[in-house]
């Protein structure tokens, strides 16, 4: 999508951001594009699991690449799953190569793979709807994070497809000291937060230590499957992204600031 003109509402917001530090960074270019002043919380760090991957990337190579499809879900998991397997662009070339979203797509791009095609939503939904007009592979690899949907496996094994589901990483909680955020949520300085998966909300309160404190900035999720998780955390969630990207979340944060303009 690209970096887009300043919205009037977020200016000179604080907005605090909760994905891994490396994200973080990426992130906050974002954030102080549009306009507001970027907080990082490092909720997660990324645990890369290569028994999974070098297993699985043996598989791969055993079957046949006529009828195989390679499914990446993430940035995360093309950078990891590069890292571990021997011979990542060579071997992916032979094999059909599908894609979740344009960043997954820049992931793979580095290291010389070109999908064969991409989810134009970008989300497991996406790949379905994709997949309904596709000719369908006989064999699936699908890597992905450990914990996730698992609504493109069960379709693609209710079409007779042979799917492997392959845990790349897992997220765990990132031990940052929170305490400089902590008080500056109890100083109700911080305007907004984004909340970009389940796991992220979790360690998010958990870091915390407080859910009235965790609920004090306007919080912002990306899609309303992690809305449900932040329910079950005693959050309130005002604002959902109408598409799973981070642009969308400040979308629709700066479309809620301009009806509910705080402070």
């Amino acid at each position: 999508m690209g970096v887009f003109k300043p919205m009037n509402h977020l200016l000179g917001k604080n907005i605090l951001l909760t994905r891994t530090a490396e994200q973080n960074h990426a992130t906050a270019t974002l954030v102080a594009a549009l306009g507001a002043t970027p907080f990082s919380l490092a909720c997660s760090h990324i645990q890369p699991l290569p028994n999974n991957i070098q297993t699985a990337w043996e598989q791969l190579n055993e079957s046949n690449p006529q009828t195989t499809d390679v499914i990446f879900s993430s940035a995360n998991g093309v950078g990891i799953v590069a890292n571990t397997a021997p011979d990542f662009t060579n071997t992916l070339a032979a094999y059909t190569v599908v894609s979740v979203g344009n960043k997954t797509n820049q992931a793979l791009e580095q290291y010389n793979v070109s999908p064969a095609w991409t989810a134009e939503q970008s989300s497991q939904k996406g790949l379905i709807q994709g997949y309904k007009t596709r000719v369908l592979p006989q064999t699936a690899f699908f890597f992905r994070a450990e914990t996730g949907a698992d609504c493109l496996l069960n379709h693609l094994e209710k079409q007779g497809v042979k799917t492997h589901l392959i845990p790349t990483y897992r997220a765990e909680m990132d031990n940052t000291d929170a305490t400089a955020i902590i008080q500056q949520l109890k100083d109700n300085t911080i305007d907004a937060v984004l909340l970009g998966s389940a796991r992220t909300a979790a360690f998010y309160v958990q870091k915390i230590g407080n859910v009235e404190l965790a609920n004090r900035p306007t919080v912002v999720v990306m899609s309303q499957q992690v809305r449900k998780a932040a329910d079950k955390l005693g959050l309130s969630v005002q604002v959902i992204a109408e598409t799973p990207s981070f642009e969308s979340m400040l979308k629709g944060l700066d479309n809620y600031f301009t009806h509910h303009e705080k402070g």
